[in-house]
This record gives structure tokens, sequence and C-alpha cells, in this order.
């Protein structure tokens, strides 16, 4: 009798294990359920903001490439249509620590806020204070020597200047025709790039994007004129989208002969 009794005594305590371990289970399956659900949640959150701020540095790279270009161009700037501008900018300005023919050094302490490259223009005031001009075949680091102690960079003229320029004694300017545009990639993106207008426009390189399309105002330009007629700044809005994230930017930058 007494084993008997045993025996449902056994069965119930292995009940009541069983019966622990599904509520067990089911305990750790909602809190699974709960964790999951967060870090799908974080997930979410960290892609929102992760394209949020690629929108907001395409936006603004657009605005300071502009900017840029624009503290450095000239008063003869155009905008075509309202998603392009062209504008001719300056590079640099120095006397020639060497000249050989169609060959120049220039010093590499001279200031340039953007390197001299093939394709740009320069030019050198003569002596009858008319300039000269040419354009910019290859653009080589030159090490130090006896003429140029600080090394330059040795520029290849197209050809080579007058007796009547004398590069060693007179500045010279080299400058960049270019156009920035909104253009579509051949993945049917949209970017603002840089076309080389010297002589002739190159194909767009890129520089920031993806933007919106035109017609939704992803680049759009127009010029601020002064009393006398002439432009003064440049108005610009860039608006970009990266995943369900926007971002929009206006902006009105000065050309720098309105300083």
């Amino acid at each position: 009798m007494d084993c008997e009794r045993a025996v449902p005594s056994v069965t119930a305590r292995a009940g009541t294990t069983v019966a622990e371990l599904v509520v067990a289970l089911a305990l750790a399956g909602v809190v699974a359920g709960a964790a999951g659900h967060g870090l799908a949640q974080l997930l979410r959150d960290h892609h929102d903001r992760a394209a949020g701020a690629a929108a907001t540095d395409a936006v603004q790279l657009a605005r300071d490439v502009l900017r840029a270009e624009l503290a450095h161009a000239d008063a003869n700037i155009r905008v075509l249509g309202d998603t392009a501008v062209q504008l001719a900018s300056l590079r640099l300005v120095s006397p020639a620590c060497d000249a050989s023919g169609d060959r120049l050094v220039m010093p590499a302490t001279t200031p340039a806020w953007s390197v001299p490259r093939a394709g740009d223009s320069i030019g050198v005031a003569d002596t009858t204070l008319s300039q000269w001009r040419t354009t910019l075949v290859s653009v080589v680091t030159e090490r130090p020597s006896a003429a140029c102690p600080s090394g330059g960079r040795r520029l290849l003229l197209a050809s080579a200047p007058p007796a009547a320029a004398l590069p060693r004694l007179l500045p010279a300017r080299v400058w960049r025709v270019a156009r920035y545009v909104l253009y579509r990639a051949g993945d049917g993106s949209w970017w603002m790039g840089e076309r080389s207008c010297t002589p002739a426009c190159s194909s767009a390189q890129p520089i920031t994007g993806p933007l919106l399309a035109p017609a939704q105002g992803g680049l759009r330009m127009s010029l601020l004129l002064g009393a006398g007629g002439q432009p003064v700044a440049l108005d610009v809005t860039v608006r970009a989208r990266f995943a369900n994230r926007g971002a929009q930017l206006s902006a009105r930058l000065p050309l720098a002969t309105s300083r």
C-alpha cells in the first residue's frame, strides 16, 4: 500500500515540472519577441538617421562647392535654364619661378585654392598692357631646383608666350571655365556634376547626389542682379532624398566681384 500511494506523488511532481517548463518557454517567447521587435525598431531608426544624414550631406556639399567657385569667379556668370550655371573661376595668380619656351614652373609656395589641371586657361598681361592667353596641356609636380628652391608645378602650355609677356616678372593668371549642372546618371539617378568647358564642355563628373529630379527641384539656381544690372549673387536650392528621409537647403551665394 505504501508503494501504491507513492506513485501518484511522483506523477504529480512530474506534471508540475512540465507545466512550469511550458510557462517558462512561453515567457521566453514573449521576451524574445519583444527583444526582436525592439531590435528591428532600433535598426529602422538607425537606417532613418543614416539616410537623413546622407541627404543632408548631399545638399550641403552642393552648396559648399558652388560657394567656393563663386568666391573666385568673375562677373561673366550665366545660368542656363534653372539647373546649370557656367562661370570662370580663378585658380592661382603668380609669376613663374622658371620659364623655358612653352613651359612655366609656378612656385609651390604660391597659394592656389584649386590645383590647376589640363584644359585650364592661363593668361599673362604683357608689357603693352594687353593680355596674352593660352591653355594648359599638362600639369606636373616639379622638384626643387636652383630657380625654384621650393619646387613647384610645371605647366606645359599650348603655345609659348611672346617676348612681350615675361612670366618670370609678370604674374600669370590660371582660371577654369566650368559648368555645374544637374544631370542624369546611367542608372537613372540625378546628380550635380562639373563639366570643364575649356575650350568645349566635357562630360559631367559627379560631385554630389543622388538629388531629386529637375521636376522635383533637385537643383535650382537663379541670378540676383544689383542696381547696375550686374550679377551679385546666385540663389541656390538643393533637394535630396535617401530612402524615406529628405533634406532641402536654400542659400544666397555672393559673387567675388560683389564683395
